[in-house]
């Protein structure tokens, strides 16, 4: 071995440690070393152990130094706040070296190279903890700052943190920079009494998280970005949307300008979900589906709150225009390349958003016979294009003008009240679209599960205007035009459902419509109920034996039916 004047100090420590190494070895394992150790090279095992060295060596390298150089850095926005109050320079000057002295911090920890990670945090914070504390004093505490300046100078902040971490994808300092500016814009909002010009901010803040995640970039930040731009518009809704309501230290705006804010917010995550869903091909995933209710509900909020309810043929118009992209979107895009996720998606908004527009501007007249022509386009579009959606469109749609309509009371009063007379227009008009949709809907094919339920519904809606009309009829017919007593009632209303229930049970078995069993059996069902309920209530002897004459037949008629008619399919 070369002597160990002729060796560097570094190669003299390195074999001084793994020296110290092996002793150490042997005496925690003596039986794994036999062989005799020089005496000469022993080196004595409190000879190199420093105070404070074991937690030293438990921190990450070069912890002090980057510690330190972030409190120097903090030193330096408290010399220039002295200077400040000292009035040795211009407020103005001594704001605009603050500002480039935050911004040199964040520029130095997006340079640092990849291994620097605790020194980028850390730089980064520095920026932080010198920008938002500066920009309160200067906006609150002194007023050198307007509200749009500081505003300005916040997204600004945003923006040059996204420039900075861009190319490199750097994450940390993507977050510490909008975090900052988003949390500073939150807190500012009350405290500078300009909740409309930091709900401003905050929307281009979440323009650039939106760009950014459109190209994949930062997508957990998008959430936290878009609840915060939430939060301001729904703290501007409170504070200004009463026009007559404003507190006195803030200033009214007008009704255009609140409801501009909360649509820009609206079309900012459509468009981007759009982009992300129509284009990129990506999942449409469970934050932009709340994301986006929340936006409509904030919409619909501030026009009725703002307008006091005038707005509402303008909402209307809006609903509609959004319900007949979203049409555009699930049938005319997404269907044939069979996206399923994005189709139900924009098949779910677009029934929706027309509904709405159709209960929002047109009167009763024009709202059941719009929503009477959707039920049946949309049910007859159904079976030749074979399609689920458009299916349960139509009994959207039915249902809505069933309750315009007021059909869907007239059929309650006829199955648990007094006797109806002759149901008006609208009611009829409304059931005569029932009974078209439900025979449209028999011709809807497919044996699963869900495709016979979608047949069941507007079987159901069918069966039950059918069975109310008949009661009324045949009330009217017995009682000579007048009211039938109670007990006649009960008798009447029993027939009718008793007949109901074999006629749907000997129709679904002669058509192999199970449904139709179903709905038969659901009537038997309902009926006895109602018989324990009216007929043991208020029903007289004769009125008792008719109806268990007549229930008694059903109980031996409809099962025999259903197993006839299933015997014959097999045989």
């Amino acid at each position: 071995m070369p002597p160990e004047d002729s060796s560097s100090p570094f190669e003299q420590f390195n074999a001084k440690l793994k020296e110290l190494e092996r002793r150490l070895s042997a005496l925690e394992h003596p039986t794994q070393s036999d062989a005799p150790h020089p005496i000469a090279h022993a080196v004595p095992a409190t000879a190199n152990i420093v105070p404070g060295s074991e937690l030293t060596a438990q921190l990450p390298p070069g912890v002090f130094s980057v510690l330190g150089t972030a409190v120097l850095g903090m030193a330096g926005a408290y010399l220039l706040r002295a200077a400040a109050e000292a009035q040795a320079v211009p407020s103005w000057v001594v704001i605009a070296i603050a500002l480039v002295y935050a911004a040199a911090w964040l520029m130095w920890a997006a340079k640092l190279r990849a291994g620097s990670a605790l020194a980028r945090h850390a730089y980064a914070i520095t920026a932080a903890l010198i920008l938002s504390p500066m920009l309160w004093e200067v906006t609150v505490r002194f007023r050198m700052l307007e509200p749009p300046v500081t505003a300005a100078i916040l997204v600004a902040f945003a923006f040059l943190a996204m420039a900075l971490a861009w190319r490199r994808d750097l994450s940390n300092i993507m977050w510490v920079g909008m975090l900052t500016a988003v949390i500073t814009a939150l807190i500012l909002m009350p405290a500078a009494r300009a909740p409309v010009v930091f709900t401003l901010a905050l929307l281009l803040m979440a323009l650039m998280s939106e760009f950014a995640a459109d190209r994949g970039r930062w997508l957990g930040l998008r959430v936290v970005v878009a609840f915060a731009a939430d939060l301001a518009v729904l703290i501007s809704i409170l504070i200004l949307g009463d026009s007559e309501a404003v507190p006195s230290e803030y200033r009214a705006v007008s009704a255009g300008l609140l409801t501009g804010l909360v649509i820009a917010l609206f079309v900012i995550y459509a468009v981007s979900l759009a982009i992300r869903s129509l284009i990129l091909r990506l999942k449409i995933s469970v934050f932009e589906t709340l994301q986006i209710a929340v936006t409509v509900l904030l919409v619909a909020w501030v026009v009725i709150q703002t307008t006091h309810g005038t707005g509402a043929p303008a909402l209307a118009v809006a609903c509609l225009i959004v319900g007949a992209a979203c049409y555009f979107a699930a049938f005319g895009l997404l269907l044939r390349h069979r996206e399923r996720p994005g189709f139900l998606f924009y098949a779910t908004c677009s029934v929706v958003f027309v509904l709405t527009a159709s209960f929002l501007a047109l009167s009763p007249t024009p709202l059941v016979l719009s929503l009477c022509s959707a039920a049946i386009l949309t049910t007859a579009l159904a079976v030749i294009l074979r399609n689920t959606s458009l299916c349960l469109h139509c009994i959207v749609y039915l249902s809505g003008a069933v309750y315009a309509s007021g059909l869907l009371g007239y059929v309650g009063r006829a199955l648990a009240a007094a006797c109806p007379h002759a149901p008006g227009a609208l009611p009829a008009l409304a059931a005569t679209a029932t009974i078209l949709c439900a025979v449209i809907a028999s011709r809807f094919p497919g044996e699963q599960p869900h495709e016979r339920i979608l047949r069941l519904l507007p079987m159901t809606l069918a069966v039950g205007t059918i069975a109310a009309l008949a009661i009324a009829v045949l009330g009217g017919l017995v009682a000579r035009g007048g009211e039938p007593s109670f007990p006649l009632l009960a008798v009447i209303r029993t027939g009718v459902t008793c007949t109901a229930a074999l006629l749907l049970a000997f129709a679904g078995s002669r058509w192999r419509r199970l449904e139709l069993v179903w709905l038969a059996y659901a009537a038997f069902v309902l009926g006895s109920v109602k018989f324990i309920v009216e007929d043991l209530r208020i029903g007289s002897p004769e009125s008792l034996a008719a109806s268990l004459f007549m229930y008694g037949a059903v109980l031996l008629l409809i099962s025999r039916l259903v197993r006839a008619k299933s015997v014959a399919r097999r045989s």
